[in-house]
C-alpha cells in the first residue's frame, strides 16, 4: 500500500535544488543540512548542482537576431511540437473580443463621418505653412501679413498653388532639430510640393531659397520648372520663370546648385556668385558670374582708373562699396594686383616682377563709398582711384593691373582697357 505522505514529498535532487536557491524556509534548510552533513552522495550532489548553476551565471547573454521566434514557430510546427496544444484560450477569446469590439466601434464611426461629409477621412499631408504678404519689390522685406495656412503636399494631377497678387514666404521643417528651409515667392507663382523636398514651379519667382540640408536619406531639394531640374544640398539661390515662358533663369548666392536639362541626366554646376539661363528642349548655358568688374583709364589722365561693378545676373545683388568703415571685412574689399616686365638687361634674362597687392582708396571722395548698395540687373557701382603712388618707383615699362573685388559675392578679374 502506498504512503500518503511519501507522494506529497519532493524528490531529493528537487530540495537540494531549492536549498542552493535559497527557497526553502528555516525549518525545511534545517533538515535538509543535517542530511546533507550525514551523507556524501548528498553533499556531492549539491556541489555538482551549485558547479552547473555556477557554469549558467558565465554565460554571455546574446541577444536574439530578428525572427527568431517565428523561426522557431515555423520549426516547431514542421515537427508537430503544437499539436494539442492550445494555451491560454480564455485569454485569446478575451482579447478577440475586444478587438472585434474595437473594430466594429470604428467602423460605425467611419460610417457616420462620411455620410456627414460625403469624403474621405484621409488626413493631408501637411509640410510647412505659407505666409502671405502685401507685394514688395525688395528682396527680403516684408510687409503687412494677410494671411497664412498649412503647406499641404499634392499629386502630380492637382493644380498648383497661386500667390496671386501677393507675395508669400513658405517655411519648411527639415526634420533636423531647430533648422528649418525657407522660400520666398513674388506675385502670380504658382507652384506646388509633390514631396517634402520636391517642388513643381509652373510660373513665377521665387526670389528666395534658403535651403538647408534634410534628414538621413532625403537627398538634395528639387526645384522642377518647365525648362529644367535643379538640384541643391544647401545654399540660397534664385530661380525665375521669365513671364514670356520662354526659359528658366538660375542664379546662386551662397552654396551652389546642379541644373539638368529635363531630358538629360547631364548635370552643369553653377556655384556661389553664378548663374545659367535653361530654354525648353536645350541644355543649360554655361555658368557665368553675376558681378561683372571693368576697368578703364580716365581721359585726360595718366594715373586715374576708373573702376565699375557691374550686376551681369537676372536678379538684384548687394555689393560693398570700397571703404570698409564698419570693418566687415579683415581685408580690404577692393585688391589691385600690379605687374610689370623688367627693365632691359644684356647680362641677364629679364623676368616679369610682380608687386605685393594693395588696397585701392576711391579718389572721388565726394562721394558716398561706404557700406552697401543693392544692384538692379544692368546697374553698376563705379568710383576711381589713383595709381600714381605705385608708379614714382617704377620703371618706365609695360604694367598689368588687376582688381579684385572681395566683397559677399564674388566678382571676375578686371584689367584696363
Amino acid at each position: 500500500m502506498l504512503d500518503d505522505e511519501k507522494l506529497t514529498q519532493p524528490l531529493g535532487g528537487v530540495q537540494l535544488l531549492s536549498y542552493t536557491l535559497g527557497e526553502l524556509d528555516a525549518e525545511a534548510q534545517q533538515t535538509i543540512e543535517s542530511k546533507i552533513a550525514a551523507d556524501p552522495a548528498l553533499k556531492q550532489e549539491l556541489e555538482e548542482i551549485r558547479a552547473h548553476l555556477k557554469l549558467h551565471q558565465d554565460v554571455r547573454k546574446v541577444a536574439p537576431r530578428r525572427g527568431s521566434f517565428e523561426r522557431l514557430q515555423a520549426r516547431m510546427k514542421k515537427e508537430g511540437a503544437l499539436l494539442g496544444a492550445v494555451p491560454g484560450v480564455h485569454c485569446m477569446l478575451r482579447r478577440a473580443f475586444l478587438l472585434a469590439l474595437l473594430v466594429g466601434i470604428a467602423a460605425v464611426a467611419t460610417l457616420i463621418a462620411i455620410g456627414r461629409t460625403g469624403g474621405s477621412l484621409a488626413a493631408p499631408d501637411v509640410i510647412g505653412q505659407i505666409v502671405y504678404h502685401n507685394p514688395s519689390l525688395t528682396v527680403g522685406q516684408r510687409r503687412a501679413e494677410v494671411a497664412r495656412r498649412e503647406l499641404q503636399l499634392k499629386t502630380e494631377a492637382e493644380a498648383p498653388d497661386d500667390t496671386g497678387a501677393y507675395d508669400a514666404w513658405v517655411w519648411l521643417p527639415t526634420g533636423v532639430s531647430n533648422t528649418y528651409s525657407t522660400i520666398e515667392l513674388a506675385q502670380n507663382t504658382q507652384f506646388k510640393f509633390t514631396k517634402t523636398r520636391r517642388v513643381v514651379l509652373s510660373a513665377g519667382f521665387m526670389r528666395r531659397l534658403e535651403v538647408q540640408p534634410g534628414g538621413m536619406g532625403e537627398g538634395p531639394f528639387v526645384v522642377v520648372t518647365p525648362h529644367c531640374q535643379v538640384q541643391v544640398d544647401r545654399g540660397s539661390l534664385s530661380i525665375n520663370v521669365t513671364r514670356d515662358g520662354v526659359e528658366t533663369q538660375i542664379s546662386v548666392g551662397t552654396g551652389s546648385a546642379r541644373v539638368y536639362g529635363l531630358d538629360s541626366d547631364r548635370s552643369f554646376p553653377v556655384p556661389a556668385g553664378y548663374c545659367t539661363s535653361v530654354e525648353r528642349g536645350k541644355l543649360p548655358n554655361p555658368a557665368r558670374p553675376l558681378l561683372k568688374l571693368l576697368l578703364n583709364r580716365v581721359t585726360g589722365s595718366n594715373s586715374l582708373i576708373e573702376a565699375t561693378l557691374l550686376n551681369d545676373g537676372f536678379v538684384p545683388v548687394k555689393v560693398r562699396r570700397a571703404i570698409d568703415t564698419e570693418n566687415v571685412f579683415a581685408q580690404p574689399i577692393y585688391l589691385l594686383h600690379h605687374s610689370h616686365v623688367s627693365e632691359y638687361a644684356p647680362e641677364g634674362t629679364p623676368e616679369n616682377v610682380t608687386r605685393p597687392p594693395e588696397p585701392v582708396t576711391p579718389a572721388d571722395r565726394p562721394h558716398d563709398h561706404t557700406g552697401d548698395v543693392w544692384l538692379e540687373p544692368g546697374q553698376y557701382y563705379r568710383f576711381e582711384f589713383d595709381i600714381s603712388p605705385m608708379l614714382i618707383t617704377a620703371p618706365r615699362v609695360e604694367h598689368w593691373l588687376r582688381l579684385e573685388y572681395r566683397g559677399d559675392l564674388y566678382g571676375p578679374p578686371a584689367r584696363p582697357a
